[in-house]
């Protein structure tokens, strides 16, 4: 199976289930929608193949790189269809924390801030039927080589940033 083919079934897979059983944009204006020409989400290894040549998004590359190989960054030109949103889109808030040695956890991402749901008032009301798919979804996800690789090198670095918030004070 093509890589662009199974993202589009893993997309599949989150038509029917988001973090609030409401639209959770109604919180905040849809902060997560809105960007600049340089703020995107992270593409998974091979998603950028389903969004090139797309009027309604930018690829761009990065400095970070996973495996050897550069993080593509999906740049939005304003609000899109939900059908249309990357990986990275339908998991939000949540990220699957990935180390071969540990296993997958699925977390709020750090890198959310701006989301209401991360507000530690907000977790009882994430819906667990998403956070269970989103588990699901990456216990399939992290037996390809590219993207566990891809997992793991955004996970040292969440680790990293926690280790540097340590040593702050």
């Amino acid at each position: 199976m093509h890589i662009s083919e199974l993202y589009k079934q893993i997309y599949r897979r989150f038509d029917d289930v988001t973090p609030l059983p409401v639209d959770c944009g109604k919180l905040c204006d849809k902060l997560c929608c809105r960007g600049d020409e340089e703020s995107g989400m992270y593409l998974f290894p091979g998603e950028e193949r389903l969004f090139i040549n797309n009027d309604h998004f930018s690829v761009l590359p990065t400095d970070f790189k996973a495996n050897g190989r550069q993080v593509q960054l999906l740049v939005c030109h304003g609000p899109c269809s939900r059908m249309d949103r990357p990986l990275a889109c339908r998991i939000f808030p949540l990220f699957p924390l990935y180390h071969k040695e540990t296993g997958l956890k699925v977390i709020l991402d750090p890198r959310a801030a701006l989301c209401p749901l991360t507000h530690p008032e907000a977790a009882p009301y994430i819906s667990p039927r998403f956070i269970r798919r989103v588990t699901k979804v990456f216990r399939l996800l992290v037996k390809i080589p590219e993207i566990a690789a891809y997992l793991e090198a955004i996970s040292d670095t969440f680790s990293d940033l926690e280790k540097l918030k340590g040593d702050i004070l």
